[in-house]
């Protein structure tokens, strides 16, 4: 979904809102059939993307056709939003799936409140548990919990749960997040790369967020909307990387020099390629 209940302070929603515009806030199930029909079987599907899955109502029906149609899938979930019988669907699905599920990661109410929309019912606090459970089994390949609090601890309305987390320092997400939004807690501020640069964590650029309208943003740094690389309602999955839209933004990455068009090269995550990195690289072994 689009506007995000929880309201992290680290999570620029109204940047994020602002510049999607009045379009459908929501999946649909049919619509995430629609685009998922066009994706490859060797996608990974990520439930994540710029807010909380499960605020939206649909969200365990579209995890049970992203796993019966054999997608492998990553899980990044607050588990806000999630009732007990969608918690209780979900651990079966993980269970039965669980070869497919590359993570599960847990985003937990913290300490300092960054979670602003967030509040305790005992549903949610079971749901943590049953969740905890699954990561705590061995069955799931990879499972992490995590919190938006330097010292790794839990809200107190969580505290009988005895867990604690490692400590976290938020970034700017490539300069969307400002200081000012998070006053006195540490941020790792964005900065300007200059030189070529590529994303560290894909060097095909295929990290992407599909919107509930079906446009296809670069990736979960760009809250504003800055890198629009194609519709999957209107378009093929191959014909987004093949029309332009991702040969833009390597275009502006491979200037030697800072770009404003470039959302990269303000990302704690690109790799900044030099001349004199290059040459290096290329020594001949003696």
């Amino acid at each position: 979904m689009v506007g995000c209940p929880l309201m992290c302070s680290f999570c620029p929603q109204d940047r994020l809102r602002q510049s999607y515009g009045k379009a459908t806030k929501y999946f649909s199930l049919e619509t995430f059939r629609t685009i998922l029909a066009k994706v490859p079987e060797h996608v990974r599907i990520d439930f994540s993307g710029m807010a909380e899955p499960w605020a939206n109502r649909e969200a365990t029906a579209m995890l049970r056709h992203t796993l019966e149609a054999g997608y492998s899938m990553a899980i990044y979930t607050t588990l806000y939003g999630m009732s007990a019988a969608d918690a209780e669907a979900i651990v079966d699905l993980l269970r039965a799936h669980a070869a497919q599920v590359e993570i599960l990661c847990l985003h937990l109410p913290d300490h300092g409140g960054n979670m602003r929309g967030w509040r305790y019912d005992q549903v949610y606090a079971d749901n943590v548990r049953a969740f905890m459970d699954v990561g705590r089994s061995g069955v799931l390949r990879r499972f992490e919990a995590m919190t938006m609090d330097g010292s790794g601890r839990l809200h107190p309305d969580l505290a009988a749960l005895g867990l604690h987390t490692g400590a976290w320092v938020g970034h700017s997400r490539a300069g969307n997040v400002t200081p000012q939004a998070v006053p006195d807690q540490p941020l790792l501020p964005a900065q300007e790369k200059h030189g070529a640069v590529t994303c560290g964590y894909t060097p095909f650029y295929d990290q992407n967020v599909c919107l509930p309208n079906g446009d296809v943003v670069l990736c979960c740094m760009d809250y504003g909307l800055q890198h629009r690389i194609g519709n999957l309602l209107e378009q093929d999955y191959y014909e987004i990387f093949a029309a332009g839209g991702v040969a833009r933004v390597v275009s502006e990455n491979m200037k030697p020099h800072f770009s404003a068009g470039s959302l990269c090269k303000r990302c704690d995550r690109a790799v900044v390629h030099t001349p004199a990195a290059t040459r290096q690289f290329w020594q001949p072994v003696a």
